[in-house]
């Protein structure tokens, strides 16, 4: 509890932003539910025990800040800003499990932002109404109203934040989507394999055959 209030102080927030590059005023944003969801780079630390939540942010915040310094040119040239990129990243993590899946996930979501059409994807809602992946969503969670939820009708763009910690693969993918003119995918739950396809007759094809 201590250290979500403290991921969550406004105040502490902004020395954050004067601190590091690639955090910006976006985590300000009250609709988020963790500010720092996706900055915290998941790793093995060692503290003292008398270490204060602050330093062991800032070792976290450290950490990320290393691993993605590799793609800050490449950041700093796309259309989209580095919290943008790093939502996307967190979808692509949660809805596919390899390079090449993640890469084409990443090219589905720049073409759906590009077409103006809701992401529509289930893992944001997931987030969204706090259910773990692999629950059931009922309809009152696929239609919430909220800055997360990409699967309600009215929703475009991208969820106010991430929704997931993603791995550096998943960053990767983000910034280098596949050349591909997909618009749709479908995951295959059993094996996780992800199948792509261009049109709605595709796509509906895809959804007889591996979603229940």
């Amino acid at each position: 509890d201590d250290i979500i209030k403290k991921c969550s102080d406004k105040e502490f927030l902004n020395t954050l932003i004067e601190k590091y590059w690639f955090l910006t005023n976006d985590i300000l944003n009250d609709k988020i539910y963790f500010p720092l969801e996706g900055y915290l780079y998941p790793d093995t630390y060692e503290f003292y025990q008398d270490t204060s939540i602050e330093n062991i942010i800032y070792k976290m915040l450290d950490a990320f800040g290393s691993k993605v310094e590799p793609y800050k040119d490449k950041i700093s040239s796309s259309k989209y800003k580095m919290h943008e990129l790093l939502t996307m990243a967190s979808i692509i993590e949660k809805e596919a499990l390899n390079k090449q899946d993640r890469e084409g996930v990443s090219q589905v979501i720049y073409k759906r932002l590009d077409l103006s059409m809701s992401l529509g994807m289930d893992v944001t809602t997931y987030y969204a109404v706090f259910k773990e992946m692999g629950d059931v969503l009922t309809k009152a969670d696929l239609n919430s109203d909220n800055a997360y939820n990409t699967r309600n009708n009215n929703f475009k763009g991208l969820p106010v934040g991430p929704i997931c910690c993603p791995s550096l693969e998943s960053i990767a993918a983000a910034l280098n989507p596949s050349d591909t003119n997909y618009i749709y995918f479908v995951a295959d739950v059993t094996t996780g394999k992800v199948y792509f396809a261009e049109t709605d007759a595709e796509f509906l094809k895809l959804k007889s055959e591996f979603i229940k």
